[in-house]
């Protein structure tokens, strides 16, 4: 769940709760180590996603706002831009008083991905039929219904430089096995997890928690070259990804690469 790298578009690396196992010789799966980090949230339909403002000059400031894409965007007006997969884009509002609003930037008018918060008009606006809308979601003209706004994420913030929000339907579980090497290949460790359609994702690596996860190469079979490195699935499945034992013990993630736009 932690920023990662900025391209010419801003990326980033972010995780969920549910998204990691814990690989030993013993085949163990992560349990209380893992909670020591991150509590787990109650139900694993729910994805968390953590930022770190110092990775978002934006939102250091009051009026400051990010929009991120989990699925791409197609299209555009007037029947666009919408995502191409389920998951809308997500708007991260900062108002006064240290107080984020994240928010689906589904326009409660007819499905368009509602831009970004601009400090100077102080509103975002649907690109599409020009519906506006408050830093916290609230309808304030345009063709969408009055009584409308954005769905509104429980987003937290620790009072310095982290942020954290719940996204429905995002959350995804992972387990973890051990593989024998195919002749006089090296063992390999199988991920076992269910893809959303049009989600890049990368596998990434630890072998403690006080280390920083790094990107490794991974392969859709048992025995193929472990030579990609992010898997994006054109329908919504179960997969399975599979990585060279590098050592005897540490912690897989499954990320999601996600953009701003």
């Amino acid at each position: 769940m932690k920023p990662d790298h900025f391209l010419h578009r801003r990326h980033f690396i972010k995780t969920f709760t549910f998204a990691t196992v814990y690989s030993s010789l013993l085949g163990k799966t992560w349990t209380d180590i893992f909670a020591a980090e991150i509590k787990p949230l109650t139900t694993s339909s729910v994805g968390v996603l953590r930022l770190n403002l110092q990775n978002f000059p934006a939102l250091l400031n009051e009026s400051g706002s990010v929009r991120l894409a989990i699925n791409p965007l197609r299209g555009g007006p007037p029947s666009g831009p919408v995502p191409d997969g389920q998951f809308y884009p997500v708007i991260i509002n900062r108002a006064a008083n240290n107080v984020f609003h994240a928010l689906n930037s589904r326009c409660a008018h007819e499905g368009c991905a509602v831009d970004p918060f601009d400090a100077s008009s102080s509103v975002m606006i649907c690109p599409c039929h020009g519906s506006e809308y408050a830093i916290d979601g609230k309808r304030l003209s345009g063709p969408a219904p009055p009584q409308s706004a954005l769905t509104r994420y429980t987003v937290s913030f620790d009072g310095q430089d982290t942020v954290q929000v719940q996204i429905p339907n995002l959350g995804y579980s992972v387990i973890g096995s051990n593989v024998q090497g195919v002749g006089n290949g090296s063992p390999r460790f199988r991920l076992d997890f269910r893809a959303f359609r049009k989600v890049d994702y990368e596998v990434r690596f630890r072998e403690s928690l006080d280390l920083a996860p790094a990107s490794i190469p991974f392969s859709t079979t048992s025995n193929g070259p472990a030579d990609q490195t992010v898997f994006t699935s054109a329908t919504t499945t179960n997969v399975s990804l599979f990585v060279e034992r590098s050592s005897a013990a540490g912690f897989y993630t499954i990320a999601i690469l996600v953009t701003e736009i």
